[in-house]
């Protein structure tokens, strides 16, 4: 990506319509990261509508940000801890079972998603991110026969779902699994709407 500063507001002002859809800014390195959310309000500082929000981008990209306003607002999530250092990750993966997912803080696809059992292998893993700076985001493995639920909301309504069934714990279609109808039930459209609002999503899934 190159952007002249100078020529920013040229490459704005007359586009039609005036907004854009983003899908998202997926994994990079931190300050690739930051330099994406900030273009992001750059280009809302000269009126162009983006759906969804750089706000929203920022709490939903963020597996922090999304774990503290989901559990804020009593939505159901595997239980989790953050830190930065390899002992405090080391007490964490004892204090969550000892069967754990290791997750990058930002990223989407499964990509960089490990399943930890095991302490010695743990112990590697966590002393090698440390060295290079890495924020730890674990969370507890909770068995769900290999299969998970996505729905998609478009504003304050949950349009579809589906089932997503892997032939192992990662059920992302990236890496493999496939997806399978679901009906949706009342309970599943009213906990997706609420997700999607707390986030501050226009269109989530």
């Amino acid at each position: 990506m190159k952007i002249n500063i100078s020529k920013f507001q040229e490459v704005f002002e007359n586009l039609d319509p005036n907004g854009a859809l983003v899908r998202g800014f997926g994994a990079a390195p931190t300050q690739k990261i930051f330099f994406r959310l900030d273009l992001l309000n750059a280009i809302e500082e000269y009126g162009i509508k983006l759906i969804n929000s750089r706000e929203s981008l920022e709490i939903a990209s963020d597996k922090f940000l999304t774990s503290i306003y989901l559990e804020k607002h009593n939505i159901p999530t595997p239980k989790t801890i953050i830190c930065e250092n390899a002992n405090d990750a080391l007490d964490s993966f004892e204090e969550l079972g000892g069967d754990i997912v290791l997750k990058p803080l930002y990223g989407s696809k499964g990509v960089g998603i490990t399943r930890i059992n095991d302490k010695g292998f743990a112990e590697n893993v966590f002393h090698t991110l440390a060295q290079l700076n890495k924020v730890f985001y674990l969370q507890e493995f909770i068995e769900h026969s290999n299969r998970d639920i996505r729905i998609l909301v478009l504003g304050n309504k949950a349009v579809a779902g589906m089932y997503r069934v892997s032939d192992n714990w990662k059920t992302n279609i990236f890496a493999g699994a496939r997806s399978e109808p679901l009906e949706l039930t009342e309970e599943l459209t009213n906990l997706a709407i609420k997700a999607a609002k707390i986030t501050k999503t226009e269109i989530a899934g």
